[in-house]
C-alpha cells in the first residue's frame, strides 16, 4: 500500500471507523456481537437493523485489509458473519501507525491463535463490553477500562530487577466522590491452582511495592471471574489457605455475577 492509496482509505474512514480499529486493537480480538454492541446498538433502533449496519461495515474494512477474521469461528461455519472474531488487519496497522501520537509501532507477526487464547481473549472482552454497556446505561460510572497490555503494571523488586504485573483488565469506576479500582482476572478454570496461588502472590508483592499507591492513593480490589460456583469456591479455599495472602484483597465470582459484584463498590483497600 502507497502512501497514497494509505491517505485516501483514511479519508475514506468514519469516525466511527476510527473508533471500532482502536477497540480492535485495544481488546486484541473483537466478536462481530462485540462490536454491534459497542458500535450499533447504541445508535439502531431494533437488534435486526443494528447487526445488518454492523455487518455491512465489517465487511467492508475487511474488503479494505482494515481488519481481518480469524479462520475458526464462534459457532462453527453454520455460524455466518456473526460468528468472527476480528482482529486488526495490515492496513489497520498502517492507520494507526499514521496517528499523531501512534497508537501501535512497528509491524506484527500474526499466527492463527490457539482456542485457548481465543477464548480467554473473548471472555475477557465479554467483561469489557458489558462494563462499558452497564456505563452507557447508567447503571455504574466506568472512568477507565483497560486491556491488556495498558492494564499492566511495572515496578521493581527488591533486588533492583523489573517486574511486569499483568492484569487481564484494570477498571476505575466512581461513585460520589469515591475512586473505585480493580484488578480483574478472567479464569477459564484450565490453570492448576498452584499457577493461581503464584498469580495472587504476585498481586502482594506488586501491593508491598507501595508503587500503585503512591499514585492513586489506594490499591485496587483484586477481582477473579470464574466459570462456575465449585470453580469460585476452590479458589476462595486455596487462598485463605495459602500463607502471605490476605483474603480480604482478593474477590471472586462467577461470570453471571460480575457486573453485580462489580457495582457493589468494596472498600478501598490502603
Amino acid at each position: 500500500m502507497t502512501r497514497s492509496d494509505l491517505d485516501t482509505l483514511k479519508d475514506r474512514l468514519t469516525e466511527r471507523d476510527y473508533k471500532l480499529l482502536r477497540n480492535v486493537e485495544e481488546f486484541r480480538l473483537l466478536s462481530t456481537k462485540h462490536i454491534q454492541r459497542l458500535h450499533f446498538d447504541p445508535v439502531h433502533p431494533t437488534p435486526t437493523a443494528s447487526a445488518r449496519a454492523c455487518i455491512r461495515t465489517l465487511s467492508r474494512l475487511r474488503n479494505a485489509l482494515v481488519l481481518k477474521a480469524l479462520e475458526r469461528r464462534i459457532g462453527g461455519a453454520r455460524a455466518g458473519s456473526a460468528g468472527f472474531v476480528w482482529y486488526v488487519g495490515p492496513a489497520g496497522e498502517r492507520i494507526l501507525q499514521s496517528l499523531d501520537p501512534p497508537v501501535i509501532s512497528g509491524r506484527r507477526n500474526y499466527r492463527e491463535p490457539s482456542r485457548h487464547f481465543v477464548e480467554h481473549t473473548l471472555a475477557i472482552s465479554e467483561l469489557a463490553v458489558r462494563t462499558i454497556e452497564s456505563g452507557r446505561q447508567g447503571d455504574l460510572e466506568v472512568l477507565e477500562v483497560q486491556a491488556e497490555p495498558a492494564s499492566w503494571q511495572q515496578s521493581l523488586s527488591r533486588f533492583g530487577t523489573a517486574l511486569t504485573l499483568k492484569p487481564d483488565l484494570r477498571l476505575v469506576t466512581a461513585s460520589d466522590d469515591y475512586e473505585h479500582h480493580w484488578f480483574i482476572e478472567v479464569d477459564m478454570a484450565s490453570e492448576h491452582m498452584p499457577v493461581i496461588m503464584r498469580q495472587c502472590a504476585a498481586y502482594e508483592a506488586f501491593r508491598a511495592t507501595g508503587r500503585y499507591q503512591a499514585t492513586h492513593g489506594l490499591f485496587p480490589a483484586v477481582l477473579w471471574v470464574v466459570p462456575g460456583s465449585a470453580r469460585a469456591g476452590a479458589i476462595r479455599a486455596a487462598v485463605a489457605a495459602t500463607a502471605g495472602l490476605d483474603p480480604a484483597l482478593f474477590l471472586v465470582c462467577t461470570t453471571g455475577e460480575y457486573l453485580e459484584v462489580v457495582a457493589a463498590l468494596p472498600s478501598e483497600s490502603s
